[in-house]
């Protein structure tokens, strides 16, 4: 294909404020032979999310074109570099062409347009000098000279490097065109069956973990209070080991996850969950820790007030169900001010979540039904009365 087909994109990078009419020389140029300026004026560079957008810009496009004048320009709070140094450093690591042109005389640029402190104008001097140093720089004095430096530059770069460039769609041959579809057709089937196999099935290296329908100890701390001898009430905490499947613990959280949880919430879900579903055993062991303490202590006046479980235990839960392929840390981007860990489900854990959870036909129930119904007293963490 020609080359006089391709349109190339250039990346313009300079400070803003100081530099308005040359940065409007600098496009009309580009413009004029052909290629497409990419410039960011319009996005705040302080903002995370915009250096993110200004790296992507950079990285799409083919050539990296840098004007130095008077001014230095804003500095990242994080590690007080200018924001147009850290554009420039980062053209070069990804080993972008660079056309660098500096201001000849900047001890003749007007103070308003020039730094007013030592600290920036050693900053600019530096900068100035790194680009001078390890770059093959030109020099201008006005718009229309560097106007005309421009053009000439970029003429010459697109011949000694050569870029990827972008072409009209209408330009391509039928057998190109032909060609790319199946290319895209094989990769998209490719990745079809990726994802079908992504979401019924676990990750490879999970056999020997742990799952489904094997059983483990969930120990739970339960508060509560009994009637003692004199007739009043005396508070109690005491462990109760239960015994989980943990296709029974997966099922009792999943469909918190259905929308994404905070981790908070869904250590309420597993203590409330499993602790509905688990809640005679709950009982039986409570009333048993504290009977064989106090044998004069009658079971009917034994009261539950809540059930939880501790850091260490909803830990290992975590790990082994985020090992398994079910969940994982959410990627959604949040407020800088919200630090809390949020959990979601990964494809197969939406799967398996529906596999366990979906009525099956005839299915009226997920549990013992008057397990549930002793409990449903318990929702809330309000006192039970066994009586």
């Amino acid at each position: 294909m020609a080359n006089d087909q391709k349109r190339y994109q250039v990346f313009v990078s300079s400070t803003y404020l100081d530099l308005k009419l040359e940065r409007k020389a600098v496009i009309a140029a580009l413009l004029e032979c052909d290629a497409f300026p990419a410039r960011m004026e319009l996005f705040p560079a302080a903002d995370d999310d915009a250096w993110t957008l200004i790296k992507r810009v950079i990285d799409d496009s083919d050539y990296y074109l840098l004007v130095i004048g008077g001014k230095y320009g804003s500095l990242d709070p994080v590690d007080d570099v200018g924001y147009t140094e850290k554009e420039y450093d980062y053209a070069v690591k990804q080993g972008k062409p660079v056309m660098a042109f500096l201001h000849a005389k900047p001890e003749q640029i007007p103070m308003v347009l020039s730094e007013s402190t030592e600290a920036m104008q050693a900053k600019l001097s530096a900068f100035r000098e790194k680009v001078r140093s390890s770059k093959h720089v030109k020099f201008w004095d006005g718009p229309d000279s560097l106007a005309g430096q421009v053009a000439l530059s970029f003429n010459r770069f697109i011949r000694s490097y050569p870029a990827v460039g972008w072409v009209r769609a209408d330009t391509l041959t039928n057998a190109q065109s032909l060609q790319a579809l199946a290319d895209a057709h094989a990769r998209i089937e490719d990745l079809q069956q990726q994802l079908g196999a992504v979401r019924t099935g676990p990750p490879p290296g999970t056999e020997g973990l742990a799952q489904g329908s094997e059983e483990f100890t969930l120990p739970f701390l339960v508060r509560g209070s009994y009637k003692n001898a004199n007739g009043g009430q005396t508070s109690a905490a005491e462990w109760v080991f239960l015994s989980v499947e943990w296709n029974e613990v997966f099922a009792a959280i999943g469909p918190s996850l259905l929308q994404e949880c905070e981790e908070s919430a869904l250590r309420d879900a597993l203590q409330s969950q499993v602790g509905l579903l688990k809640y005679m055993e709950l009982r039986d062991g409570f009333q048993q820790s504290i009977m064989n303490k106090h044998t004069a202590v009658s079971a009917n006046t034994i009261r539950i007030t809540s059930r939880e479980v501790d850091d260490e235990d909803f830990g290992t839960v975590l790990v082994q169900l985020m090992a398994l392929g079910l969940i994982e840390k959410s990627s959604r981007k949040r407020s800088v001010n919200d630090t809390r860990s949020y959990w979601s489900l990964t494809p197969f854990g939406q799967t398996r979540v529906i596999q366990l959870r979906a009525l099956k036909t005839s299915q009226t129930n997920l549990g013992s039904a008057a397990g549930l119904e002793e409990a449903s007293a318990d929702v809330n963490d309000q006192p039970v009365d066994e009586g």
